[in-house]
């Protein structure tokens, strides 16, 4: 039995509670679970239809773990430019032991800031095990531009 799933009665309860409760209407939604959407491997989610109920539902990011390296992702449910879709994050991996992390990637995780109608994702990274924490440079910006250690997201 794969265990990179979400538990549909689980979700089902919890959007529900959102549905009937007024005090969700204006909150920024975010939904959190570890497996990725997409994977090299087997340990990833495959039945992604959850993903639809979540943009219906009004939920704008999901942040996941697992895969021990930094990543954003875009779901979008609606095709027309505006329309609805679901930015993800994934956090690299902080507390890993060494023989977990995945060969070229350091110790990471993201810091998250929301300033009114935007979040933005500051990336940091250790590449010793007991060595200090630092910015990590890893968004490219575009053709002779350099890489920075955060990236903005419009909500």
């Amino acid at each position: 039995r794969a265990r990179a799933r979400i538990h549909s009665g689980a979700l089902s309860k919890a959007l529900t509670e959102i549905r009937r409760n007024p005090d969700y209407d204006n909150c920024l939604k975010i939904a959190v679970w570890h497996h990725p959407l997409n994977s090299d491997g087997s340990d990833r989610i495959t039945d992604q239809g959850f993903m639809q109920q979540l943009a219906v539902a009004g939920f704008r990011l999901f942040l996941h773990g697992h895969i021990h390296k930094a990543q954003a992702t875009v779901f979008p449910y609606d095709k027309i430019p505006g329309g609805r879709k679901l930015d993800g994050i994934c956090a690299g991996t902080f507390s890993a032991p060494t023989f977990e992390l995945r060969s070229a990637y350091p110790w990471q995780y993201n810091l998250l800031k929301i300033n009114d109608n935007q979040l933005t994702v500051y990336t940091r990274r250790r590449e010793e095990e007991n060595g200090a924490w630092k910015p990590d440079a890893r968004w490219t910006q575009g053709p002779r531009l350099g890489s920075l250690d955060y990236y903005s997201i419009d909500l």
